[in-house]
């Protein structure tokens, strides 16, 4: 598999193999399926995924990933400053402007 590129397929999914772990055990290492993926080098890094002890997780309030992406996404945009643009990006962006009106005037 080329870098970058997911499968998504009813295997790669693992909504069994989720629903097990989360309706026990709650290691998902456990499962051969869990081992054949990362074997195979289906590893996802990301701050936002829980690395604390389940027990831990739920003593200090289960916040959800999405919850901690809305809260990520809310200080990448706090902090975010936008470059202005070039000259050059200007002008092209004025000759883009001129074109358009010129395709839509002579419609």
């Amino acid at each position: 598999m080329a870098a970058g590129v997911f499968v998504v397929d009813r295997d790669s999914l693992a909504v069994e193999v989720i629903a097990a772990a989360m309706s026990g055990s709650r290691n998902f290492l456990g499962h051969k399926h869990t081992r054949h993926y990362l074997r195979a080098g289906e590893l996802l890094h990301t701050r936002l995924a829980e690395r604390r002890p389940w027990e831990v997780w739920e003593r200090e309030g289960r916040e959800s990933m999405p919850e901690r992406a809305a809260a990520e996404a809310d200080r990448l945009l706090a902090g975010h400053e936008v470059p202005p643009l070039t000259e050059e990006q200007e002008r092209q962006l004025d000759e883009i402007m001129r074109e358009a009106a010129r395709e839509l005037v002579a419609r």
